[in-house]
């Protein structure tokens, strides 16, 4: 069994890891389990054969980048109740 530990800098294990475990368990046959880790943005790949390193980083990447555009850092609703006009 082959054990990776890969870390992707901005990887968060509270809002990415779901998403990240389950993209890299469909695009690579091989991975048998996919571990969060203490470490920030490190996760442990167990594999049952031998697979690439640096492409199941660019997934960890690409899920990481996703995560973020799609609302991460979401700005606060605004109040439309109150209205400050001074007239």
């Amino acid at each position: 069994m082959q054990r990776l530990w890969i870390t992707v800098p901005g990887l968060s294990m509270k809002q990415d890891f779901k998403a990240a475990r389950q993209r890299l368990m469909r695009e690579f046959p091989a991975i048998e389990e996919v571990i969060a880790t203490t470490a920030p943005g490190t996760v442990l790949i167990l594999a049952s054969d031998p697979i690439d390193a640096n492409a199941c980083e660019q997934t960890l990447r690409s899920v990481s980048s996703a995560q973020a555009r799609t609302g991460r850092f979401r700005l606060a609703p605004r109040d439309h109740g109150h209205h400050d006009n001074a007239a």
